[in-house]
Order: structure tokens, then C-alpha cells, then sequence
């Protein structure tokens, strides 16, 4: 089952290092909470910034983000 997006926010606690990543979707009140490396960290920070809209599934647990054209925002020099 596919469901939005509706808002995250990045984490990082300096006393243990850890990276956290919590994210709420569209209809829920509370964000859920994902202690990751540093390198998930970096990818799902820079899905998230620069992808909209961003949606969950919950049967295969991952994150997607919405469909684009070919070619969309690439520069071209």
C-alpha cells in the first residue's frame, strides 16, 4: 500500500554519533523514527530535499519518489 509523504526531519546526536531519520505520512499525527549510517543517512536526506513527492510503501518497506519525465532538470551544457 502507497502513502504520501507528509513531512521529515533529520537528526543527528553527537554524544553517540548516531544519524536519525523520522518521517510522518499523510493522515498520521506521529513520525516514525530510523537510526542509519552515515551513508543512508546522505541518500535518503538528498531523495527527500530534492524529490517531491516523495511516497511509502508499506508492503515492501521502502521509500519512493514520484514519476518524472526523461530528462527532466538535466542540464545541458
Amino acid at each position: 500500500m502507497w502513502t504520501q509523504v507528509q513531512s521529515y526531519m533529520l537528526g543527528y546526536n553527537a554524544g553517540s554519533k548516531e544519524f536519525y531519520f523520522y518521517y510522518t505520512l499523510k493522515g498520521q499525527s506521529t513520525a516514525t523514527q530510523l537510526v542509519v549510517d552515515a551513508q543512508t543517512f546522505m541518500a535518503l536526506s538528498d531523495m527527500f530535499r530534492n524529490e517531491q513527492p516523495i511516497s511509502y510503501n508499506s508492503q515492501g518497506n521502502y521509500f519512493a519518489t514520484g514519476a518524472e519525465r526523461v530528462g527532466d532538470n538535466d542540464r545541458r551544457p
